[in-house]
């Protein structure tokens, strides 16, 4: 499934659950009755504490994380439950006259200037906000193996959610993280390891079931996975 389908599967699904609440945009309120946004608001906290498809949920996150300015994040969330109650159906799609058949639309003044702050950043001169580092594990680590990789779409950034998702850890309890074609490896904890391997040894990921346990290293200090 693609992640705009799954996205629209998780709006769909949030809709259906809370429907009492959803008035067709002709008929709706400038506002959001308090009642309802509560029940809307306690209805994705359940949602998050077991949810349908945590794997589409962990890629959603992380698209959302990409495209969306950390000042603007609180205003998008707040967006898509106004969308999802029905009171916003977004901006209108521009038409385009016969005259303007063949033309690139001009880029608005706020993305020539995203434009030309990316290209300053490529140049070295860089005088946008940038997103600070993720904070990481510094000590004597644990290094676990997953039996997933580049091939199985488990990319870094994957694999760190899922243990901060799934496994309950905070990112200051994850170290460096490896992802090879069909295999990974990330340092963790130790006082941790144990609750990562519990939590997702024998979690199934796209259909595949995801073997996470300790790694150990052999002649010429490669990691291998112990079993």
């Amino acid at each position: 499934m693609r992640l705009a389908d799954r996205a629209a599967f998780v709006e769909n699904r949030w809709k259906i659950r809370y429907k009492e609440f959803y008035v067709p945009s002709e008929q709706a309120a400038k506002r959001l009755p308090p009642e309802a946004l509560d029940a809307f608001l306690d209805g994705i906290l359940a949602e998050l504490e077991e949810p349908a498809d945590p794997v589409a949920l962990i890629e959603i996150r992380a698209a959302f994380r990409k495209r969306v300015p950390f000042s603007k994040r609180s205003y998008a969330a707040a967006a898509l439950i106004l969308r999802a109650a029905g009171l916003s159906r977004g901006p209108a799609p521009k038409v385009q006259g016969k005259a303007d058949k063949g033309k690139k639309p001009e880029p608005s003044e706020s993305r020539r200037e995203s434009q030309g702050k990316r290209k300053a950043e490529g140049r070295g001169g860089a005088q946008g906000e940038q997103q600070p580092p993720r904070p990481r594990f510094v000590g004597e680590a644990t290094t676990l193996f997953f039996s997933m990789g580049k091939r199985q779409r488990l990319y870094p950034r994957i694999l760190i959610d899922l243990v901060i998702d799934v496994a309950g850890l905070l990112p200051e309890s994850i170290g460096e993280v490896r992802a090879f074609d069909n295999y990974s490896f990330a340092d963790i904890d130790p006082a941790k390891a144990q609750t990562v391997i519990s939590a997702l040894d024998g979690y199934e990921l796209r259909g595949r079931k995801l073997s996470v346990g300790p790694a150990k290293k052999r002649e010429g200090e490669q990691e291998v996975n112990q079993a």
